[in-house]
């Protein structure tokens, strides 16, 4: 299903509507328009460039400038080897120039303080206060503490732009449809292969779900492709990324993300994805020339699947690697990302045309 977009939701009692004389401005290269109203927070693009806006109307513009691996053995001892952590950096500094002030509001929302323990005073109140408390507390929360701590966001983008965000989600679908999918959070070199089936490589992975969610106190009327990255989740909204560890909060815009693709054969010792595809076989203890090493009992056959590997990075410290079960995944999302990140680089040579 992929990208879609309501032209109005509700929230705290209001309702936010899409009209040409409604909610927010409208501006972009075409058909690419950003909104939000004015509870909320205007994220523009356009031919002009590209400018955030809080509410009450104040503006600010800135412009956009194979070696096969295995999985650590139940019995494994971690201090054996030398491993390499794959991780991001803190998420407070994932932040690049273009996310800066969206970012900023939305931790300063995350970080109020919540008035919902107040009610817990009336708990005290004789007779009917054990009665009332729980009742006004889920009141408070709904009506007060939810409504200021979220961020509202919107977009609205006309219909000749719609197939080119419509692409660019597609590619999340086939992340989304694959059997299985990994985070891998730390590697190490083999040296001695025949205890590790052979592989060249020991991986430490989680599987995850990848799904459309919307990340904690954020209101939007687009569904989001969140993909797990250990403490991080990576919401990819339809002009930036949102980095969310707790309550810290980080962005990345599309010219800053770097996604990179590549095969990446892996000595299966667990479940075998039904869309995995299987390149070879070898076994849990090998032998010097790669046949089974008979000192051991119950030396298994295992298959060599060759699964794609997904690496998201940019210059601000975003780096995580994920494995996912079908061969190929992840080509059609870069190639979309690419042509997004065109039509970013030539709204951004238009907005130094136009200060000139």
């Amino acid at each position: 299903m992929g990208f879609y977009l309501k032209k109005s939701i509700k929230f705290g009692g209001l309702r936010f509507n899409f009209s040409k004389s409604g909610v927010g401005v409208s501006a972009g290269f075409k058909g690419f328009r950003i909104g939000a109203g004015p509870r909320g927070n205007y994220i523009h693009m356009g031919r002009n460039g590209i400018y955030y806006r809080a509410a009450l109307g104040k503006t600010k513009k800135t412009n956009i400038i194979t070696n096969s691996s295995y999985n650590i053995p139940s019995n494994h001892t971690k201090e054996e080897l030398l491993f390499t952590e794959i991780e991001s950096k803190d998420t407070s500094y994932i932040v690049d120039s273009s996310s800066q002030d969206i970012v900023n509001e939305i931790n300063k929302n995350r970080k109020k303080i919540s008035l919902w323990p107040l009610a817990l005073l009336f708990a005290f109140v004789p007779k009917v206060g054990i009665f009332i408390f729980p009742v006004l507390i889920f009141m408070v929360y709904l009506f007060i503490d939810k409504k200021r701590k979220t961020t509202v966001l919107f977009y609205d983008i006309e219909n000749e732009s719609e197939q080119d965000i419509q692409n660019f989600y597609v590619g999340f679908d086939e992340l989304i449809s694959c059997n299985m999918k990994w985070h891998v959070t730390a590697q190490a070199n083999i040296h001695n292969r025949k205890y590790y089936a052979g592989a060249g490589q020991l991986i430490q992975r989680t599987g995850i779900i990848i799904k459309y969610s919307t990340p904690p106190y954020i209101k939007t009327n687009v569904r989001v492709p969140c993909v797990p990255a250990k403490k991080q989740k990576l919401y990819f909204f339809p002009d930036k990324i949102l980095i969310y560890n707790g309550k810290k909060v980080g962005g990345v815009s599309y010219n800053n993300l770097f996604i990179t693709q590549n095969g990446k054969q892996f000595i299966e010792s667990g479940i075998v994805p039904q869309d995995g595809t299987i390149v070879d076989y070898t076994w849990r203890y090998v032998n010097k020339s790669g046949g089974p090493d008979k000192r051991f009992a119950n030396n298994r056959k295992l298959p060599i699947l060759d699964y794609s590997e997904l690496y998201f990075k940019s210059d601000s410290g975003l780096n995580e690697l994920i494995h996912l079960s079908k061969q190929g995944t992840g080509t059609n999302l870069i190639n979309c990302l690419r042509k997004y990140q065109v039509d970013l680089l030539e709204i951004e040579k238009n907005s130094l045309v136009e200060e000139k």
